[in-house]
């Protein structure tokens, strides 16, 4: 029997998505859970504006919540446009070859705590070998329709089941979503009897 599924909705630009990042993969190693990654396009990407205000609290909060859970921040690079687009397509990717924790967790440390610039080659393939991924592959993903038609189906889903915002993640169509939700989601999962220990 297949094990119960969880889609981890992500954006590469929300600084709570990289907060989110460990706590949420380490749930498939407590629980037998199908943990899918589904990497989304940003928001200003598709048209959404964010006012500067929420901008700089958010990035305020994220700094205080970083320190608390111990977690790198504030040598930041915002990817938005190419750098988003670029880590999308790797990320899918990197899930195809088993590695999308390895990838995701990379590539968000280097964006928001490394100053690192993924819309470059040099920067995109310093945080793929980290990664343990082959650089070669991962340019092929950069230009294979079929990956990013993969990521804008990711994206429409966010918008299908009434989403906009990330992290969210979703267990038998409850939604739990923001950073501070995981730990809501561990107790749902143990009550399912899902526990591994």
């Amino acid at each position: 029997m297949a094990a119960p599924r969880v889609d981890y909705f992500y954006s590469f630009r929300s600084p709570y998505s990289y907060l989110s990042g460990p706590r949420a993969f380490a749930l498939a190693d407590d629980f037998e859970i199908d943990l899918r990654f589904r990497g989304v396009i940003p928001m200003m990407m598709r048209g959404e504006s964010v006012p500067t205000a929420k901008r700089l609290h958010t990035l305020r909060d994220v700094k205080r919540e970083a320190d608390r859970l111990g977690m790198p921040f504030g040598r930041i690079h915002d990817p938005l446009g190419e750098g988003a687009t670029r880590t999308l397509a790797v990320s899918e990717h990197a899930i195809d070859e088993g590695r999308a924790r390895e990838f995701v967790l990379s590539a968000s440390q280097a964006i928001w705590a490394e100053a690192t610039d993924p819309a470059t080659d040099a920067g995109l393939q310093a945080i793929c070998e980290r990664a343990g991924l082959d650089w070669q592959g991962c340019l092929a993903a950069l230009k294979d329709p079929a990956i990013a038609a993969r990521v804008e189906a990711n994206t429409d889903e966010l918008v299908d089941i009434g989403h906009w915002g990330v992290p969210v993640l979703v267990f038998e169509g409850e939604q739990f979503w923001g950073q501070d939700r995981i730990e809501d989601l561990a107790l749902v999962l143990g009550d399912h009897g899902l526990a591994l220990r």
